[in-house]
């Protein structure tokens, strides 16, 4: 079943929305754009690739713990 556009991904572990991490760990350039680790508020760590010349970053690790939920029951994130 696919995902309704009007909700968002969360955590599935705590419901933190995926595109606001509680916390960024570091960036890395690589040759396809940069690699960016972000921690969750429940702890679980997220690697994104940001590729180069823009376009939506790309969830790489971590995907199997994001669920959705519609945008007025989500946690507001920071």
């Amino acid at each position: 079943m696919e995902a309704d556009p009007r909700d968002i991904a969360v955590c599935a572990d705590c419901g933190w929305p995926v595109r606001t991490p509680l916390q960024e760990a570091s960036r890395h350039t690589v040759a396809e754009g940069t690699v960016v680790y972000t921690r969750c508020a429940c702890g679980r760590v997220r690697v994104w690739l940001e590729p180069c010349g823009g376009g939506a970053p790309r969830l790489l690790v971590g995907a199997d713990s994001v669920s959705y939920a519609p945008r007025t029951e989500c946690h507001a994130g920071p």
